[in-house]
């Protein structure tokens, strides 16, 4: 049996590696089907008879560079096969996103919660969906605006600049693999000419000033000397700029300095500016006016695009319904061991929730395989909460990737470190100058398990790193405090972390918790020796103090949300003995209220935490859960401890 992980060969983000998609789109401001419109509503010319022959070549470069997709296992020594996208791609399901809210949450946490939503919108068949190919749709984009602005859309004069966002590993990347492999194969936007490709992580590189003509010469030495006849057409072109949360450079398109001083003012391929003045001048259609330009970010970086003129928002929501199920059957060639694993998943609300992601199937897949082939013998081992399965994915890297090291605790405690410092920074790229910083050397990365836990991507320029997802980038910052030998301030470090409101350190709280559970730890401590048993003590202190503390702190949504994140603490941690402690006496769990704006909305998954803790409670006199929108399915979750409720509101 080989576990696979699909992955764009171009690929260059941050993001974890997805399978391809089939995507859709839903107009939700119009409600009109837009399937059977026209894709675009101005006349395009058509292309020269001098261009035919270097548009052909454009489109056969950037057909050969996308085609593949490298398909990555941990499991076997031989780690990369290729495959043909169109043979892996699973279908996701991307929405119009004109929702104007400010994430102060854990982005992966709240779009979960958004998911389960628009998840069971799509079920009831409420929400219309077009393909990718009609994502430049001149129709569709009329009825888009900036959430900050209610203009009147683009005209036929105009191009189009879409907005498509997504949390990490939700398929952004892979989406614009697809795009850019139908359109060279003639299957979508015959109306742009040329399509041109960029990551913001690539141009982070570029250090000095530049003009959009060098920018594509670079990239395509090919185009240099038609250059100024593919400028005569600008309608005809298409700009893709993918991850733009990784980009380094600020980009504000309220900035009045920009039509102030000249220096800024990018209206002209030919003009030196700064990189991040190009893309501001493409989107707010400045430079080569008539132009389509397509950005994909993560949530958390869509401020930056607060006040650009953009046409069309769109968000990928991932797998909605059967798509989930499907993943896992394209993931094993076995397909007996493909049913067994997606069964377990599927009883296990809390893992099912998770494969909205596609990052987080290819880890609960590459994870949980193995347990289910024919000659593993132990069933009851399998991993059933978020902290075991991430300790399996880093267990099976050690045991398959590790090479002789002199102390791999040693150095899996300053990737940690690193890892900690960018999740209390909101960093995901780090380069070699990081690596420095915590004594690593950057030959490590070159061979061994820190190549298969940090991904290494390198140019001419420079080389950088990224972990494979955030989550795993938070579950090693998580092992760090466990690996210190120093844990003399990791209660003030929680505390800290603890405080914070913007969620930044929500998962990583959960996996600290989980990894005080035996369970959780001993495939790790096989490795990296046993955990320092004062830690373990720490945490479950803190536990206590955290949980028995939060319930009578309820008055707020805030209040509310922090106690359902420990009880989430209390469920990684596995510890019967302190949730009986802290929970057995409690007689009021207040998470709803009479008035809907107090009230915290609870997904199945947050009721699968509820229901756990009422369990472990002697008698609940009353459970307030009113306005919480539970919904049929997160009333199915608490049905078996409900008969432990005298009152339930």
């Amino acid at each position: 049996m080989a576990s696979i992980e699909p992955k764009p060969r171009a690929s260059a983000t941050g993001n974890a590696t997805t399978h391809g998609m089939d995507t859709t789109l839903c107009n939700t401001s119009t409600g009109a089907s837009l399937v059977n419109e026209v894709t675009i509503d101005r006349s395009v010319p058509d292309v020269s008879s001098d261009m035919i022959a270097i548009q052909r070549r454009h489109k056969k470069t950037l057909q050969k560079q996308y085609e593949k997709m490298e398909v990555k296992t941990i499991l076997i020594k031989e780690k990369v096969r290729t495959f043909q996208l169109v043979d892996h791609y699973t279908e996701l399901t991307i929405i119009s996103d004109l929702r104007q809210r400010k994430l102060v949450e854990h982005e992966l946490l709240a779009r979960g919660r958004d998911h389960e939503e628009w998840r069971q919108k799509q079920l009831r068949g409420e929400l219309e969906t077009i393909r990718t190919d009609k994502l430049f749709h001149s129709s569709f984009s009329k009825g888009s605006h900036s959430p900050s602005s209610q203009g009147s859309g683009s005209d036929s004069r105009t191009g189009i600049s879409a907005v498509v966002s997504g949390v990490a590993g939700i398929g952004k990347t892979t989406m614009v693999q697809k795009i850019i492999h139908d359109w060279a194969t003639g299957k979508i936007y015959p109306h742009f000419h040329f399509v041109f490709v960029f990551k913001f992580r690539d141009l982070n590189r570029l250090h000095d000033r530049a003009t959009l003509s060098r920018l594509i010469g670079e990239q395509y030495p090919y185009l240099r000397d038609v250059l100024d006849e593919l400028w005569k057409h600008p309608e005809t072109l298409l700009f893709i700029f993918d991850g733009l949360d990784e980009f380094r450079a600020r980009i504000d398109f309220a900035d009045s300095r920009r039509h102030t001083e000249p220096q800024r003012r990018c209206t002209d391929p030919e003009f030196l500016c700064d990189v991040s003045d190009i893309v501001c001048s493409l989107i707010q259609n400045k430079l080569l006016p008539g132009c389509s330009v397509l950005v994909t970010s993560r949530p958390t970086a869509l401020q930056l695009l607060a006040k650009a003129q953009v046409s069309v928002w769109a968000e990928i929501l991932g797998f909605v319904g059967e798509e989930r199920k499907e993943y896992f059957h394209k993931f094993f060639e076995d397909q007996e061991v493909a049913a067994a694993v997606y069964s377990h998943v599927e009883e296990n609300e809390l893992l099912l929730t998770m494969c909205f992601n596609p990052s987080y199937c290819w880890i609960l897949a590459l994870s949980l395989g193995p347990f289910f082939t024919r000659n593993h013998s132990n069933k009851q081992r399998v991993p059933k909460t978020v902290t075991q399965l991430f300790s399996y994915y880093i267990y099976h890297i050690l045991t398959h990737h590790s090479v002789k090291m002199e102390s791999p605790r040693d150095v899996m405690l300053k990737i940690g470190e690193m890892a900690f410092t960018g999740v209390s920074q909101r960093n995901i790229v780090f380069n070699n100058e990081d690596l420095i910083k915590f004594n690593l050397q950057p030959s490590q990365f070159l061979s061994g398990f820190l190549m298969e836990l940090v991904e290494r991507e390198s140019s001419e320029h420079s080389v950088v790193y990224t972990f494979p997802h955030l989550t795993i980038q938070e579950f090693v910052a998580a092992l760090a405090q466990f690996l210190s030998p120093n844990p003399g301030n990791l209660q003030k470090h929680l505390n800290k972390a603890h405080r914070e409101e913007d969620g930044r350190f929500e998962i990583f709280l959960r996996f600290v918790a989980g990894l005080s559970s035996p369970r959780a730890a001993q495939p790790l401590e096989e490795f990296l020796s046993p955990f320092v048993h004062q830690t373990t003590c720490a945490v479950i202190d803190w536990l206590k103090e955290k949980v028995k503390g939060q319930i009578r702190d309820t008055d707020t949504v805030t209040g509310k949300r922090k106690l359902l994140n420990t009880l989430h603490y209390l469920y990684e941690s596995q510890n019967r003995a302190l949730a009986q402690l802290t929970l057995g006496s409690v007689h009021t769990l207040t998470f709803g209220d009479i008035s809907p704006g107090k009230a915290l909305r609870l997904t199945p998954i947050d009721c699968v935490m509820v229901s756990q803790a009422i369990r472990l409670c002697d008698t609940i006199k009353q459970l307030n859960l009113r306005s919480c929108c539970i919904q049929t399915e997160g009333l199915q979750c608490l049905v078996p401890a409900l008969h432990k409720c005298q009152e339930l509101l």
